[in-house]
């Protein structure tokens, strides 16, 4: 007596071929009555009935993506009260056109609070301005930044094309725009030389193009 029948999975394995996996008799009646434990646990947790669920996970889910975004807001207000502090640490390079540099590791900020500080940094410095900053945000994790103003640009640098070799020391790579770039590592550990590397070819580049 098959008493029930369920098909619970397909797949393609090759062409024109599919395999169907199915359960029926005792283990149909197992297959049921686990799905039905598994709602109950679900209702009870979310404290809805059974047709309410999908509705409740949904709320769930826009609640969740609101509050991620209400703490990526903080995350990358924090980072440019951070990057205020700094910004007083730029240096100028060059004769003539006196370029802005500024080279900074800011602790567990994460990508895009990285990029914001990156932002707030060039449009507080000004053109000429360039700016490298690098960050750990998580266990072998390495985040870095290269935002250089147009000023920079026009003296044939490019951030894209300078962040990638800074990345390799770092365990990574990474590449963008010529006036913006993001590259990630995964060698925290040699975050420190790597950024003391950007810094010295910043200074050596501009202060040859900027004389």
């Amino acid at each position: 007596e098959i008493r029930g029948f369920k098909v619970i999975s397909e797949q393609g394995i090759a062409s024109g071929i599919r395999r169907i996996e199915a359960v029926a008799g005792e283990a149909f009646i197992e297959y049921v009555n686990a799905r039905d434990s598994y709602m109950k646990q679900l209702c009870s947790t979310l404290k809805v009935k059974a047709e309410e669920v999908t509705t409740r996970v949904e709320t769930l889910l826009e609640e969740l993506r609101v509050a991620r975004n209400e703490v990526s807001a903080i995350r990358a207000k924090a980072a440019v009260y951070k990057a205020s502090i700094i910004a007083s640490n730029a240096f100028p390079v060059g004769v003539s056109e006196k370029v802005r540099v500024l080279v900074e590791c800011m602790d567990d900020i994460d990508a895009d609070s990285l990029k914001s500080a990156a932002d707030y940094l060039v449009d507080t410095l000004q053109d000429p301005a360039a700016v490298i900053l690098g960050s750990c945000p998580g266990e072998g994790k390495v985040s870095l930044v290269a935002a250089f103003t147009p000023g920079v640009v026009d003296l044939g640098i490019q951030a894209g094309k300078f962040i990638g070799p800074i990345a390799k020391l770092c365990g990574g790579g990474g590449g963008g725009r010529p006036n913006f770039a993001q590259a990630g590592g995964r060698q925290p550990e040699n975050l420190s030389s790597a950024l003391e590397k950007a810094r010295a070819e910043l200074v050596s580049i501009l202060s040859e193009k900027a004389s």
